[in-house]
C-alpha cells in the first residue's frame, strides 16, 4: 500500500481542534492500514515524528431520505499524538496571515497618500481664499 494512499482526510470537529492544541491529530484513515503504516505515512507526509496512535472502527451508520433507506459509510479514524512541531492541516493557515499584513500595508499607505492629498488640496483652497481676500481689500483701497 504507498503511504500517500493511506490517509484519506482530517476530520475537523471541535473537539478535534481543541485536541489540536495538544499536539493530537485526527484523521480518516483506509480500513486496511495498520498503526505502523499509518505511523510511516504521518511522518513521511507531514515530516513530523509520531508518538502514539490510537485506530478504531465507526461503524456505518443508518440514514433515511424521504422514503428511501440505506447507511452512511463506516470508516476507520487514527488519532495521532505528535511529539513534536506541528501539522499545517488547512493550506492558507500561514499564507493568510502574512497576505493580511501586507493588505494592512497597503491600505496603511494607501490611507495615507489620500490624507496628503486632502492637506495639500485644503491648502491650495487656502491659499485661493487668501488671494481672493486680498484682491477685495486692494479693489477698496
Amino acid at each position: 500500500m504507498e503511504l500517500t494512499s493511506i490517509i484519506k482526510y482530517p476530520i475537523l470537529t471541535e473537539k478535534t481542534y481543541q485536541q489540536m492544541q495538544q499536539n493530537v491529530y485526527t484523521f480518516a484513515v483506509d480500513k486496511k492500514a495498520t498503526k505502523i503504516e499509518i505511523k510511516k505515512a504521518v511522518e513521511f507526509i507531514f515530516q513530523v515524528k509520531v508518538d502514539s496512535i490510537n485506530t478504531f472502527n465507526v461503524p456505518r451508520k443508518p440514514k433515511r431520505v424521504g422514503r428511501f433507506n440505506g447507511f452512511v459509510a463506516g470508516y476507520k479514524k487514527a488519532i495521532i499524538k505528535i511529539s513534536e512541531g506541528s501539522i499545517q492541516i488547512l493550506p492558507d493557515e500561514g499564507i493568510a496571515k502574512d497576505t493580511d499584513l501586507k493588505e494592512d500595508k497597503d491600505k496603511e499607505t494607501k490611507l495615507k497618500a489620500k490624507v496628503k492629498e486632502v492637506a495639500d488640496i485644503e491648502q491650495k483652497v487656502a491659499e485661493k481664499i487668501k488671494k481672493a481676500e486680498d484682491k477685495e481689500k486692494s479693489k477698496e483701497k
